[in-house]
């Protein structure tokens, strides 16, 4: 029976990453719906630190500017011209700084100010071909900024008479007292320009995130972690639990649920069913890599499929940590492993079957902090000996493989494993590891199931349908507790 079984093959080796640009947007949009708040909070921390550094890491810096005509000769000659020939302008453009750079001009500058040290810089620049030119002056303080270029203004053309001759200013554009530093931006755009600064920041991390996050999308990238064949694709279903309802309750037997993700199911079946009664196997273990990945709603709905083509079907909620399944059952669970590995316990005292759906059932809501004592009870290994022979099936929701050794446990007691892997959740390295815990245990791959898929245009339109619990009413018909009643059943 076992070389029957398909091998699986666990790559070991890492590809080159592959840049798909739709999904790449895709993984930011997912990375940014779950860490929004990180965004917004390197936006605020940015806008808070930039702010900071204008206010106190920078000396504020205040400029006084005029700009003027130079015309040489006297008064009438040109005055208001703007341009001169070309030699006239480049000497203009090349002598006009030169003078102010100058050890004359400067202690000419100081005495004009009646000081000993300059508090600020002076500079000037000419236009291209012309004889516009601007000066400015920069001090930390702004009345020395206006004193500064007022007094340049005034002694300028008598320091630069030997080297222009006689030259006159024409103001265009008049000096003024500064009145607020020229190097430092307002409150508001301090805080919008560090605030964008943040969250273009926070927005290349989550670029970098998705781009080497390395999740199974699909098929195609799962052969890169394994042989194992994909045996269904369940689609992304818009679910909205009701008040005080622990659990997502998603049932295939319900008709309200979309008919693609009933589809989905019913080809699970169809292929689980195949392999298992060509390989002669009973007991299949559904687990996953990580939490949340749904794989105890697989396990449920399975279950229910299964024991609607009117075969004889166990569920047995092996997770003991956090059991789940009778919540989503809609049921009181009562018995669970650990009474069921207790050697005065008969089966038929500890198994329940749920009325109306021909299903039987094995699990609490009890939590085991250590259930490792339990799952290699021997009590454990007879009574699955039992089950074996008297049900079509037994499915086993075992806990996630990747913390615990529960999910390796459990595997000496399958025959079948059924991988669930949740769409774009967990990354390929971990998902690897994950089933290479599970290699080599006495039960074999059956395959893998891709969950939470979003829709792709199919002739299903699974995002079209959607599945809201709330909108067809369960609270105002009283569904919960009519469930309650109707499933919990009696012992067997």
């Amino acid at each position: 029976m076992a070389d029957q079984r398909q091998d699986i093959r666990i790559e070991k080796t890492e590809d080159e990453i592959e840049i798909d640009l739709g999904r790449l947007i895709w993984g930011m949009w997912k990375l940014l719906l779950r860490f929004w708040w990180a965004v917004v909070l390197l936006a605020a921390i940015g806008a808070a630190g930039f702010t900071l550094y204008q206010r106190l890491g920078k000396t504020p810096l205040y400029q006084s500017s005029a700009t003027f005509t130079v015309a040489t000769g006297d008064e009438d000659s040109g005055s208001y011209s703007f341009y001169y020939d070309q030699t006239t302008a480049d000497q203009l453009s090349k002598t006009f700084p030169y003078v102010l750079e100058s050890s004359y001009f400067r202690s000419m500058l100081l005495d004009q100010l009646g000081t000993d040290e300059l508090n600020g810089t002076i500079s000037a620049e000419t236009i291209t071909d012309s004889n516009v030119v601007t000066m400015r002056a920069e001090s930390p303080d702004s009345q020395d900024a206006a004193d500064i270029l007022s007094a340049a203004l005034e002694i300028y053309p008598e320091t630069a008479r030997f080297v222009l001759g006689e030259i006159q200013f024409n103001m265009l554009d008049e000096m003024e007292v500064p009145t607020a530093p020229f190097n430092q931006m307002s409150v508001k755009r301090s805080l919008a320009f560090g605030g964008a600064g943040g969250a273009f920041a926070a927005l290349c991390i989550l670029g970098v995130m998705a781009l080497f996050r390395r999740t199974a999308r699909d098929p195609e990238e799962m052969k890169r972690v394994t042989s194992l064949k994909c045996l269904a694709m369940l689609p992304h279903l818009q679910v909205k639990a009701r008040k005080n309802q622990g659990q997502q309750r998603i049932s295939v037997l319900d008709e309200r649920t979309p008919h693609g993700y009933r589809e989905s199911m019913r080809s699970l079946r169809l292929r689980i069913g195949r392999l298992a009664g060509r390989e002669g196997c009973k007991v299949i273990l559904v687990t996953s890599t990580a939490a949340g990945e749904g794989k105890s709603t697989v396990a449920v709905n399975l279950a229910r499929m299964l024991a609607a083509d009117g075969k004889k079907v166990l569920l047995a909620d092996g997770d003991l940590r956090k059991p789940s399944d009778a919540d989503l059952l809609g049921i009181r669970g009562k018995y669970d492993l650990k009474d069921a590995a207790e050697k005065g316990k008969e089966t038929r005292a500890v198994i329940r079957r749920i009325k109306d759906s021909g299903l039987h059932f094995l699990g609490s809501t009890r939590k085991y902090e250590k259930p490792a004592a339990i799952l290699t009870d021997e009590g454990l290994r007879v009574f699955f000996e039992e089950v074996r022979q008297r049900f079509s099936y037994v499915i086993l929701d075992s806990p996630p493989c990747e913390m615990f050794q529960d999910a390796g446990l459990l595997a000496e007691f399958a025959d079948l494993i059924l991988y669930v892997i949740r769409y774009d959740t967990v990354p390929q390295n971990r998902i690897r590891e994950g089933l290479s815990s599970l290699s080599g245990r006495r039960a074999s791959f059956a395959g893998y199931v891709f969950n939470n898929c979003p829709e792709t245009g199919g002739v299903y339109g699974y995002g079209r349908y959607g599945y809201g619990y709330g909108k067809y009413g369960y609270g105002k018909y009283g569904y919960g507790k009519y469930q309650q009643k109707q499933e919990e059943g009696e012992a067997i």
